[in-house]
């Protein structure tokens, strides 16, 4: 009983993490739920059905979600310290602290 709960467990984590993947759009449309959901229906009564060990069926689920939630912070990490594209020589001096030197006038 303890070993289904915690698979109910890692699926609702499974679906939240891809509700936030699938903002905008119904999150049964998207291939991942399907696939997710198509694989923890096939193995929920067993994970021995394809001859594979009993917890491997579990370790890929939870590789998966690593997998999601690793591509999520990236993509919060990416968003908060991208560059702003190509400074000026005058903005980057400003940004150490050094100052260019004045441009004579040609009136002078």
């Amino acid at each position: 009983m303890a070993a289904s709960r915690q698979i109910l467990t890692l699926y609702r984590s499974l679906l939240r993490e891809l509700r936030s993947v699938y903002p905008k759009e119904k999150l049964a449309d998207s291939p991942a739920y399907q696939h997710v959901r198509k694989q923890f229906h096939e193995h929920h009564l067993t994970t021995e059905k394809l001859c594979r060990n009993k917890v491997e069926m579990e370790y890929l689920a939870r590789t998966y979600l690593c997998f999601v939630r690793s591509v999520k912070q990236h993509e919060e990490l990416h968003a908060t310290y991208k560059g702003g594209g190509e400074r000026t020589v005058e903005s980057a001096a400003n940004l150490v602290g050094l100052k260019l030197p004045e441009k004579p006038n040609d009136s002078d």
